[in-house]
Protein backbone atom coordinates (compact mmCIF):
# COMPACT_ATOMS: atom_id res chain seq x y z
CA UNK A 1 0.00 0.00 0.00
CA UNK A 2 1.63 3.54 -0.79
CA UNK A 3 2.30 6.03 2.14
CA UNK A 4 0.09 9.07 2.07
CA UNK A 5 3.62 10.72 0.78
CA UNK A 6 3.89 8.76 -2.16
CA UNK A 7 2.83 11.36 -4.81
CA UNK A 8 4.26 9.30 -7.78
CA UNK A 9 2.79 6.36 -7.08
CA UNK A 10 -0.73 7.63 -6.36
CA UNK A 11 -0.14 9.63 -10.17
CA UNK A 12 0.42 6.18 -11.91
CA UNK A 13 -2.36 4.85 -10.34
CA UNK A 14 -4.31 6.88 -11.87
CA UNK A 15 -5.41 9.67 -9.09
CA UNK A 16 -6.06 13.23 -10.86
CA UNK A 17 -3.81 15.88 -9.78
CA UNK A 18 -7.03 17.64 -8.26
CA UNK A 19 -7.54 14.82 -6.07
CA UNK A 20 -3.76 14.78 -4.69
CA UNK A 21 -4.37 18.59 -4.03
CA UNK A 22 -7.24 18.44 -2.43
CA UNK A 23 -6.48 15.11 -0.22
CA UNK A 24 -3.25 16.89 0.39
CA UNK A 25 -4.02 20.02 2.01
CA UNK A 26 -7.11 18.09 3.47
CA UNK A 27 -4.79 15.61 5.02
CA UNK A 28 -1.41 16.94 4.97
CA UNK A 29 -2.41 20.38 6.18
CA UNK A 30 -5.60 21.07 7.49
CA UNK A 31 -5.93 17.63 9.72
CA UNK A 32 -2.57 18.17 10.92
CA UNK A 33 -3.35 22.04 11.89
CA UNK A 34 -6.35 20.51 13.71
CA UNK A 35 -5.43 17.96 15.40
CA UNK A 36 -2.21 19.51 17.12
CA UNK A 37 -4.50 22.30 18.30
CA UNK A 38 -7.35 19.11 20.01
CA UNK A 39 -4.88 16.20 20.49
CA UNK A 40 -2.40 16.40 23.32
CA UNK A 41 -1.28 12.55 23.09
CA UNK A 42 0.95 10.94 25.52
CA UNK A 43 3.77 9.83 23.12
CA UNK A 44 3.07 10.85 19.16
CA UNK A 45 5.56 9.70 16.58
CA UNK A 46 6.39 11.53 13.46
CA UNK A 47 3.91 11.97 10.37
CA UNK A 48 0.86 11.22 12.28
CA UNK A 49 -2.19 11.46 10.37
CA UNK A 50 -5.60 12.27 12.02
CA UNK A 51 -8.66 13.33 9.59
CA UNK A 52 -10.31 16.06 10.99
CA UNK A 53 -13.04 13.86 11.13
CA UNK A 54 -12.13 11.83 13.03
CA UNK A 55 -12.88 11.79 17.28
CA UNK A 56 -10.30 11.56 20.15
CA UNK A 57 -11.10 11.57 23.32
CA UNK A 58 -8.86 11.27 26.35
CA UNK A 59 -5.44 11.81 24.23
CA UNK A 60 -3.33 12.10 27.11
CA UNK A 61 -4.08 8.14 27.51
CA UNK A 62 -2.92 7.47 24.14
CA UNK A 63 0.42 6.50 22.06
CA UNK A 64 0.35 6.36 18.55
CA UNK A 65 3.78 5.57 16.08
CA UNK A 66 5.54 6.77 13.24
CA UNK A 67 3.33 7.44 10.05
CA UNK A 68 -0.22 6.07 11.07
CA UNK A 69 -2.75 7.42 9.41
CA UNK A 70 -6.45 7.60 11.19
CA UNK A 71 -9.11 7.63 8.25
CA UNK A 72 -12.38 9.62 8.68
CA UNK A 73 -15.00 9.39 11.50
CA UNK A 74 -12.84 6.51 13.22
CA UNK A 75 -13.54 7.24 17.34
CA UNK A 76 -9.84 6.38 19.52
CA UNK A 77 -11.22 7.16 22.94
CA UNK A 78 -10.14 5.75 26.59
CA UNK A 79 -13.55 6.06 28.31
CA UNK A 80 -12.73 8.25 31.32
CA UNK A 81 -16.16 9.11 32.34
CA UNK A 82 -16.82 5.81 32.75
CA UNK A 83 -13.88 4.41 35.00
CA UNK A 84 -13.76 5.12 38.61
CA UNK A 85 -10.26 6.69 38.37
CA UNK A 86 -8.34 7.98 35.36
CA UNK A 87 -5.54 5.64 34.65
CA UNK A 88 -2.19 5.83 35.58
CA UNK A 89 -0.82 5.81 32.06
CA UNK A 90 -1.62 5.38 28.37
CA UNK A 91 -4.25 2.62 27.81
CA UNK A 92 -4.34 2.89 24.25
CA UNK A 93 -1.07 2.33 22.28
CA UNK A 94 -0.86 2.17 18.48
CA UNK A 95 2.18 1.34 16.85
CA UNK A 96 4.02 2.55 13.39
CA UNK A 97 2.19 2.53 10.03
CA UNK A 98 -0.94 1.46 11.36
CA UNK A 99 -4.09 1.98 8.99
CA UNK A 100 -7.07 2.51 10.78
CA UNK A 101 -10.11 2.89 8.53
CA UNK A 102 -13.63 5.33 8.25
CA UNK A 103 -15.57 4.76 11.19
CA UNK A 104 -13.21 2.44 13.21
CA UNK A 105 -13.97 2.43 17.40
CA UNK A 106 -10.74 1.48 19.17
CA UNK A 107 -11.79 2.15 22.74
CA UNK A 108 -9.23 1.24 25.95
CA UNK A 109 -10.25 1.38 29.51
CA UNK A 110 -7.70 -0.99 30.73
CA UNK A 111 -5.09 -2.03 27.90
CA UNK A 112 -5.57 -2.35 23.80
CA UNK A 113 -2.23 -2.87 22.10
CA UNK A 114 -1.73 -2.30 18.30
CA UNK A 115 1.22 -3.34 16.88
CA UNK A 116 2.92 -2.19 14.05
CA UNK A 117 1.92 -2.52 9.98
CA UNK A 118 -1.91 -3.14 11.04
CA UNK A 119 -4.65 -2.71 8.80
CA UNK A 120 -7.89 -2.10 9.87
CA UNK A 121 -10.74 -1.76 7.53
CA UNK A 122 -13.79 0.27 7.90
CA UNK A 123 -16.77 0.04 10.82
CA UNK A 124 -14.30 -2.48 13.40
CA UNK A 125 -15.26 -1.98 16.89
CA UNK A 126 -12.66 -2.89 19.47
CA UNK A 127 -13.31 -2.98 22.60
CA UNK A 128 -11.78 -4.39 25.82
CA UNK A 129 -14.83 -3.76 27.56
CA UNK A 130 -18.33 -4.21 28.09
CA UNK A 131 -21.05 -2.22 30.15
CA UNK A 132 -22.32 -3.82 33.18
CA UNK A 133 -26.25 -5.08 32.44
CA UNK A 134 -26.95 -7.20 35.54
CA UNK A 135 -28.52 -5.01 37.88
CA UNK A 136 -32.44 -4.56 36.29
CA UNK A 137 -33.13 -1.84 38.39
CA UNK A 138 -30.76 0.77 36.87
CA UNK A 139 -30.29 1.45 33.30
CA UNK A 140 -27.29 -0.23 31.03
CA UNK A 141 -25.79 2.73 30.85
CA UNK A 142 -25.25 3.67 34.53
CA UNK A 143 -23.73 0.30 35.63
CA UNK A 144 -19.94 1.11 34.85
CA UNK A 145 -17.71 -1.27 32.81
CA UNK A 146 -16.65 -3.99 35.92
CA UNK A 147 -14.63 -6.51 34.37
CA UNK A 148 -12.12 -4.16 31.42
CA UNK A 149 -9.87 -7.07 29.61
CA UNK A 150 -6.70 -6.52 27.95
CA UNK A 151 -6.62 -6.30 23.74
CA UNK A 152 -3.30 -7.05 21.52
CA UNK A 153 -3.80 -6.87 17.72
CA UNK A 154 -0.20 -8.24 16.45
CA UNK A 155 1.77 -6.77 13.54
CA UNK A 156 0.83 -6.88 10.56
CA UNK A 157 -2.68 -8.02 10.98
CA UNK A 158 -5.63 -7.48 8.93
CA UNK A 159 -9.42 -6.77 10.49
CA UNK A 160 -11.88 -6.93 8.02
CA UNK A 161 -15.09 -4.37 7.29
CA UNK A 162 -17.25 -4.59 10.45
CA UNK A 163 -15.49 -6.56 12.56
CA UNK A 164 -16.24 -6.77 16.45
CA UNK A 165 -13.44 -7.53 18.92
CA UNK A 166 -14.37 -7.68 22.37
CA UNK A 167 -12.61 -8.43 25.15
CA UNK A 168 -14.58 -8.81 28.86
CA UNK A 169 -12.09 -9.66 31.83
CA UNK A 170 -9.53 -11.71 29.54
CA UNK A 171 -6.60 -10.89 27.72
CA UNK A 172 -7.29 -11.46 23.97
CA UNK A 173 -4.89 -11.60 21.23
CA UNK A 174 -5.17 -11.86 17.73
CA UNK A 175 -1.60 -12.91 16.61
CA UNK A 176 1.12 -11.82 13.76
CA UNK A 177 0.13 -11.11 10.63
CA UNK A 178 -3.80 -12.49 11.00
CA UNK A 179 -6.89 -12.31 8.81
CA UNK A 180 -10.31 -12.02 10.40
CA UNK A 181 -12.53 -11.88 7.88
CA UNK A 182 -15.69 -9.41 7.13
CA UNK A 183 -18.56 -9.20 9.69
CA UNK A 184 -16.57 -11.95 12.16
CA UNK A 185 -17.39 -11.35 16.23
CA UNK A 186 -13.96 -12.18 17.48
CA UNK A 187 -14.19 -12.94 21.62
CA UNK A 188 -11.17 -14.99 22.38
CA UNK A 189 -7.34 -15.26 20.73
CA UNK A 190 -6.84 -15.70 17.04
CA UNK A 191 -3.11 -17.82 16.39
CA UNK A 192 -0.30 -16.11 13.73
CA UNK A 193 -0.63 -16.21 10.68
CA UNK A 194 -4.24 -17.39 10.42
CA UNK A 195 -7.47 -16.46 8.75
CA UNK A 196 -10.78 -16.38 11.37
CA UNK A 197 -14.61 -15.89 10.51
CA UNK A 198 -17.54 -15.87 12.20
CA UNK A 199 -19.26 -15.10 14.67
CA UNK A 200 -18.03 -16.13 16.94
CA UNK A 201 -14.64 -16.23 14.77
CA UNK A 202 -12.65 -19.53 14.45
CA UNK A 203 -9.68 -20.42 12.49
CA UNK A 204 -10.53 -21.50 8.74
CA UNK A 205 -7.35 -21.51 7.03
CA UNK A 206 -3.54 -21.54 9.16
CA UNK A 207 -0.25 -21.27 7.87
CA UNK A 208 2.13 -24.39 8.18
CA UNK A 209 5.55 -22.85 8.32
CA UNK A 210 7.16 -26.24 8.29
CA UNK A 211 5.66 -27.06 4.57
CA UNK A 212 5.17 -23.41 3.83
CA UNK A 213 1.97 -23.68 2.59
CA UNK A 214 -1.75 -22.90 3.91
CA UNK A 215 -4.14 -25.94 5.40
CA UNK A 216 -7.88 -25.50 6.27
CA UNK A 217 -8.55 -25.09 9.69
Amino acid sequence: MAQLTNYRKFLRSGYTLKELGFNFFRLMVWSRLMSALKHSFAERGRGVVIDSAACVQGSRFITIGDGTWVQRYAWLTVPLVELPDPPSGPTLRIGRRVQIGPRTTLSAAQEVVVEDDVLFAMNVYVADHIHAFEDVTRPVKDQGLPHPGRIRIGRGAWIGANVVIVANGIDLEIGEGAVVGANSVVTKSIPAHCVAAGQPARVVKQYDAATRSWTRG
